[in-house]
């Protein structure tokens, strides 16, 4: 099939969580499926991601948004009912692209990546689609808006009402809709929502056995506000009661674009490490003791725990972050909600590598069973196909 793909950010392997999915998608699928991307944001440095995306893809189209317009179509939204950050990231310029596009290339299906982009479903028509949300973002501002403070709060308030009225609307304009976790499926609610997992490169993260440090690994975007929150709230909560019993143990934070609050904190914290960005995530996991995930907002799949478990590091995580998976307490993963359960948590991995290395067992084998990216390729080509024969019955009657 001649394929459209439409994504808000450039895909890339070492990016945000929608990124890398798309980027994985894209590579397994281009060699069955004429692939053009269309992406409204630019390139972000991955050098590796950008040249093999043109290598696979038979075009790249890259239509730049115009930065400074982004808050201005923001606030007008405030007196309509379009979710914010949809508005914001709505355009004119996107529009002409895809016209020409259109006009000049004979598609048999468009792929359509998360809520921001679902205006694109109504000009795409009569093209059939499949819109990939990727996660219940309506979930992931109501949790936003109990924890933020300030403005942002109530922006995230007001985001979240708007936007679960919009991904049941988009839901419908499209032939099926894919998200990565039963939970996201149940929250919106749609009878079209399909599970199309997220995945591990296991290539990239193979299972080490070695023996590991004293240290605490936390990896994820630390711009991201559920990042940054549970990044906090682990460092200033629960830190102090594992260094009660291991004073030389620290906290290592990992990963792009770290938030100001972050920098300060472990400015003023010398039990942790701020790594920031790295060109690979695996050696830290692969050195790590425990991979802590104590998210207390967000939601769909963590891509951070599917990489530990795949690299065999054990993971204390919140049934909030665990939520999205198969896992299960004491069997794949510790599980705790509280500061002292976390740190009971990581201080009965730091005591017992037995346990540790069991949980490390299991989760590698679910991994490998549920959760690699071929499978997450294989199970959103089913959705294509189903999309475009649907499309052919159509034109046929």
């Amino acid at each position: 099939m001649r394929v459209l793909f439409i994504t808000n950010r450039f895909p890339g392997l070492l990016m945000r969580g929608d990124q890398l999915r798309a980027f994985q998608q894209i590579r397994l699928l281009a060699p069955r499926h004429a692939i053009t991307l269309l992406s409204f944001g630019a390139p972000e440095g991955d050098r590796r991601g950008e040249a093999e995306l043109a290598a696979c893809c038979e075009r790249v189209i890259v239509a730049r948004r115009d930065a400074p317009g982004l808050a201005w179509r923001a606030l007008r939204a405030l007196f309509s009912d379009l979710p914010l950050q949809v508005a914001a990231y709505d355009q004119v310029p996107g529009s002409a692209r895809l016209h020409e596009l259109l006009s000049t290339a004979l598609f048999d299906l468009a792929h359509v990546q998360m809520a921001r982009l679902g205006p694109m479903l109504q000009r795409l028509q009569p093209l059939p689609c499949v819109l990939d949300l990727v996660d219940a973002l309506s979930v992931n501002m109501a949790r936003r808006a109990d924890l933020d403070r300030g403005p942002l709060r109530l922006f995230a308030r007001l985001d979240a009402r708007r936007l679960a009225r919009y991904e049941r609307r988009i839901c419908a304009q499209a032939h099926s809709v894919a998200v990565c976790s039963a939970p996201d499926r149940q929250a919106i609610g749609a009878d079209n929502i399909h599970l199309v997992h997220n995945g591990v490169d296991l290539d990239r993260f193979p299972f080490v056995t070695a023996a590991r440090g004293s240290d605490i690994v936390f990896i994820g975007n630390l711009g991201y506000f559920p990042n940054v929150d549970a990044a906090s709230w682990f460092a200033t909560e629960a830190m102090p009661l594992i260094n009660e019993r291991l004073p030389l143990t620290r906290l290592k934070l990992v990963g792009a674009r770290p938030a100001g609050h972050l920098r300060r904190l472990a400015a003023r914290l010398p039990q942790v490490d701020l790594i920031g960005q790295v060109p690979e995530v695996h050696s830290y996991l692969a050195s790590a003791a425990v991979a802590v995930v104590p998210l207390r907002s967000g939601s769909g799949q963590q891509l951070k725990i599917l990489e530990a478990m795949a690299a065999g590091t054990p993971v204390v995580s919140t049934s909030l972050s665990a939520a999205g998976l198969e896992a299960v307490d004491g069997e794949h993963l510790l599980i705790a909600d509280d500061v002292a359960g976390m740190a009971d948590a990581v201080l009965r991995l730091m005591s017992d590598p037995a346990l540790g290395a069991r949980l490390a067992r299991s989760a590698r084998a679910l991994v490998e069973r549920d959760h690699t990216w071929d499978r997450s390729a294989r199970d959103l080509e089913r959705l294509w196909l189903d999309a475009a024969e649907a499309n052919t019955d159509s034109n046929v009657k």
